[in-house]
């Protein structure tokens, strides 16, 4: 599929972007994967990526390999014109009118505790489905019952929220990147977070064929440090929360995205990991592949 061209307008400031956003939550391939046990309404905050909306970076800790291989914006409906309209104009409403933007947050939100309340499901939100930004904690106050998620580049959050200043219905991971420190890895890893790795693993959806990911990582610093965890396949299931994936782990993620150029930017740029056991001839059919052996991550 090629992907739609997104269209801004000149002048953005101008234009009422609440009538052009049909809802503040969505979903999609990924976070339709929902989690063994009770039934669970999985949802998410899907905004243009990085600088696509023209008017803002929503991924302040972005690296040039992560917005070049975004899954997030060269990846299933989101090469679609619509969806990338729908995720240009919730970033548009945030930053020129975050009042609205929150009002109307909320009010999806508590639509969903009405729902839940009804049906006995479980609430999981992505707050940055497609983008890192620090909504607070005040949101997590007002939604106890709501679990929420985040993947983040942000070193200093991930820490604050595992030392408990957003609540406990908040879990943050720290996604590995091709600048990642060891000190960063290993303060996260230390404090009982989880870390988030693309390993280049084959990986084709259309026929739900998937590549072997390791068992374990080892994680390795400049002065020859180790820390070795163990690895949960993050592809399973989109909630990244201590139930499903324990603690000081490290989440692994098969690189995807339909262009063999992106794709092959994430490889040369370091972003995308290395792994031996992770070809096709190591894939399966309509299952994930039993996790085995071991990956060695060399970080600054």
């Amino acid at each position: 599929m090629k992907a739609a061209t997104a269209r801004i307008p000149r002048n953005p400031e101008t234009v009422d972007w609440n009538a052009r956003v049909n809802s503040i939550l969505s979903s999609n391939a990924k976070l339709s994967k929902t989690p063994a046990g009770p039934p669970a309404i999985v949802t998410g905050v899907a905004m243009a990526p990085a600088k696509r909306s023209g008017v803002v970076n929503v991924c302040e800790h972005a690296t040039a390999a992560c917005i070049a291989a975004c899954v997030l914006w060269f990846a299933g409906r989101t090469l679609t014109a619509a969806v990338r309209a729908a995720a240009i104009a919730r970033t548009m409403l945030w930053w020129f009118s975050p009042a609205v933007f929150y009002d109307r947050l909320r009010a999806e939100l508590s639509a969903l505790v009405r729902r839940a309340a009804e049906t006995g499901e479980r609430i999981f939100v992505r707050l940055n489905t497609a983008s890192d930004i620090d909504h607070g904690p005040e949101l997590m106050a007002q939604f106890p019952t709501i679990e929420f998620y985040d993947y983040s580049k942000d070193c200093g959050r991930v820490l604050r929220v595992l030392a408990g200043e957003y609540g406990p219905n908040y879990h943050v991971s720290l996604s590995v990147h091709e600048r990642s420190t060891f000190a960063d890895v290993s303060a996260v890893l230390a404090a009982g977070g989880n870390v988030v790795a693309v390993v280049d693993c084959y990986y084709w959806g259309p026929s739900r064929r998937y590549g072997t990911l390791p068992a374990r990582v080892i994680f390795t610093g400049p002065a020859g440090e180790r820390i070795t965890v163990d690895a949960v396949d993050g592809d399973v299931a989109d909630p990244r929360t201590p139930e499903f994936d324990g603690a000081g782990r490290a989440v692994l993620l098969r690189l995807k995205g339909q262009s063999n150029k992106t794709k092959e930017a994430a490889r040369r740029s370091g972003f995308a990991r290395p792994w031996s056991l992770g070809g096709k001839e190591n894939s399966a059919r309509g299952v994930m592949p039993t996790a085995r052996g071991t990956m060695i991550v060399r970080l600054d």
